[in-house]
């Protein structure tokens, strides 16, 4: 028993490597011929004699199970798939993983040969210049070989036998009876009909048995049915209750409008900033809620930006660009955008507030008149306690009533006036914890409020408004517009301002002789992004076309643009360059170093040093050209040069080399 056992499993193991030997020949020699399609003579040959007519491959004889039969003038065109000789199996072709099929024209005795059944013919090699120009060339070709007419016959019944065991048992075990059947009883033409009667009868059996197992899963189902009935039953309970409690909610939530409808009407009149209804921030929420991309988790977001500032805005920007862009905003700092008119710089910041979800920007075109704080942010007139403000300042105003969204502040053409003498409070309040600007005395604030105060009722809330019964007592309009001025500077315009935590400023510049020099204050505490027209502007549309971002981008600003640490390592790197800086009137300060070790980890680039050096190391340099220091920018260069700087940091140095009587990043 265990011997018999051995031997079977000997036998399969022949077998199996039997069946992977012919498919495997004929996957090794389409490997070397290449596609049959483009096949010359000399190909076709090679492939007949190595294959088709070798003893080691099908032995000058095909085996076809013919799948389809199709009329034709004088007779009919038969296509059949090609069969494995020792399995029975189709061969597949490794070009296109399909089967192996040959067609083949025959004339009267066509009629012999039906669709399923299986005929043994003699293969000849392709004749490839009698294919050219036929409209069947193509599937002539993929046929590898052709048919010699006068020699299909039908297969033996042995044939036929091994082809059914081959497709209805295990092939292994059909192969191994076919040949136990043939050595002890010898032909098999007398016996193939009482084999295929019992192997129908075997296989009815078999369906017998699938019906049975099918009909114990269908009382399964059934009884699984009957939990989920109950279970339904039970959600419908709670959907009821449910919808009891919605009923509640609505009315709750018509109360809430009507109180807020009220509270509006007293924003409005008193000119301030109302906070967003509960209808807007729920119509904000659901808008495309299912089509934005979080920022947190892109693998490349650098990347996502500027697919979706081009699909959406059709703004076209290099990731340098971008990368620094970013890395600036992460880190607080200034952002002044540089270069040529017409490369996008205030572009750039629209742009970008477009593609984030609930993010905005505000352009303050700078005048060259400007000359202190009260040009930007407004000024009080004591006399009816009303504080005239300005475009800038109720931006701020707004950013911080929507502390989740991100706010851009651009200020255009920033050095049509010096920008020290209208934003130096702002850089220097930017550096305190919390960040704030005082707009007046802090007295008159104190002042207004104990005007407003006999007037003011607070609700249930905690939010402040006028009692519209004292108001309206008061006998002439200009007191009700004093009171009115009050309350907004207790509540709009505050004495001291914070600065909010979502606003970022930008500044654009052009450098030319009709506008100012920004002073060393201003550039220490500034990131510079200079922008220049793209070399190949074919190249850069087609890959931001392969790009391509339809959604708007959700940020949320604490954990997406914020740096929660520095990289001790880059803020190290760059201070080592300070003894080459010195003699340049460059050196690098604490705040300086601070803002370059927070870039580093905003930006995890090959090149952040690189961005690193052309916008806060450059920029840094403006000296009179002489021996001194010529020779300590050459001695920087050298150590910038074996870091490997990109070819944009190359050319910029180049240009300060070249730059007349001062070696400056200026133009």
């Amino acid at each position: 028993m265990n011997r018999d056992s051995s031997a079977g499993k000997e036998n399969i193991e022949v077998i199996t490597d039997e069946r992977q030997g012919l498919q495997h020949q004929l996957e090794v020699i389409l490997h070397e011929l290449d596609n049959p399609v483009n096949w010359t003579q000399e190909q076709a040959n090679s492939f007949y004699e190595g294959f088709c007519r070798s003893r080691k491959g099908l032995g000058d004889r095909l085996i076809l199970k013919i799948t389809r039969i199709i009329p034709i003038k004088g007779g009919k065109l038969l296509i059949g798939v090609v069969l494995n000789p020792d399995t029975f199996l189709p061969f597949t072709l490794p070009f296109n993983n399909e089967k192996w099929n040959v067609s083949f024209a025959l004339n009267g005795e066509a009629e012999q040969v039906k669709e399923g059944e299986i005929v043994v013919t003699v293969p000849m090699a392709l004749d490839i210049e009698a294919l050219q120009g036929r409209n069947d060339r193509e599937r002539r070709m993929r046929s590898m070989v052709s048919v010699k007419r006068n020699s299909v016959k039908q297969a033996p019944s042995q044939t036929q036998l091994l082809e059914i065991f081959g497709h209805r048992l295990e092939r292994k075990l059909g192969h191994r009876i076919v040949e136990k059947l043939s050595e002890q009883l010898g032909s098999l033409e007398e016996l193939s009909n009482f084999v295929l009667e019992e192997f129908i009868q075997i296989y009815e059996d078999h369906i017998q048995c699938q019906n049975e197992e099918l009909d114990r899963q269908e009382q399964e189902l059934e009884k699984k049915k009957q939990h989920l009935d109950q279970r339904q039953s039970q959600l419908e309970e709670k959907e009821s209750s449910l919808n009891e409690r919605e009923r509640q909610l609505n009315e709750k939530e018509q109360q809430l409008d009507e109180y807020e409808s009220r509270l509006h009407s007293q924003f409005e009149r008193l000119r301030l900033l109302p906070p967003r209804s509960l209808s807007e921030r729920l119509a904000e929420e659901e808008e495309s809620g299912s089509e934005l991309i979080p920022w947190n988790g892109q693998g490349d977001i650098i990347d996502v930006i500027r697919g979706a500032l081009h699909t959406q805005c059709d703004l076209q920007y290099e990731r340098d660009v971008i990368e620094c862009f970013v890395g600036a905003l992460k880190t607080n700092q200034l952002i002044i955008l540089h270069g040529p008119s017409g490369t996008g710089k205030s572009s750039l910041v629209r742009g970008f507030a477009n593609i984030i979800k609930g993010a905005k920007s505000y352009t303050i075109r700078v005048q060259p008149s400007w000359t202190d704080k009260q040009d930007i942010v407004g000024f009080l007139n004591p006399i009816d306690y009303q504080y005239i403000s300005t475009e800038f300042l109720d931006a701020l105003v707004e950013a911080r009533a929507n502390p989740t969204s991100l706010y851009l502040i651009c200020l255009d053409e920033m050095n049509l006036s010096h920008v020290e003498y209208y934003f130096a409070e702002f850089l220097s309040a930017r550096e305190e914890n919390p960040p704030k600007i005082t707009l007046y005395s802090k007295h008159f604030e104190e002042m207004a409020r104990r005007m407003i105060e006999p007037y003011i009722v607070i609700d249930e809330n905690g939010i402040e408004s006028f009692d519209e019964e004292k108001w309206a007592s008061r006998p002439s309009e200009s007191e009700k517009w004093k009171l009115q001025n009050c309350f907004q500077l207790c509540h709009r315009y505050p004495a001291e301002l914070d600065i909010p935590d979502n606003v970022r400023f930008i500044g654009t510049m052009n450098i030319d002789h009709t506008v100012k020099g920004l002073s060393p204050k201003i550039i220490d505490r500034s990131f510079f992004i200079e922008l220049r027209h793209p070399q190949n502007e074919d190249q850069l549309m087609e890959e931001l076309e392969k790009i391509g971002v339809n959604q708007k981008i959700f940020l949320d600003i604490q954990n997406d643009l914020t740096v929660a640490e520095m990289d001790e390592e880059y803020r190290q790197r760059v201070k080592q360059l300070n003894t080459l800086l010195t003699p340049l009137g460059a050196r690098l300060n604490h705040r300086a170093l601070k803002h370059i070790g927070y870039y580093g980890r905003a930006i995890p680039s090959g090149m952040a040093f690189d961005q690193i050096v052309r916008g806060k190391i450059l920029p840094r340099i403006h000296v009179q050209r002489d021996g001194n220091t010529v020779r300590a920018f050459e001695q920087l260069v050298e150590e910038l040069n074996s870091l490997s700087p990109s070819a944009r940091t190359k050319e910029k140095i180049e240009e300060m080399r070249n730059n007349g009587r001062l070696i400056t990043y200026w133009r």
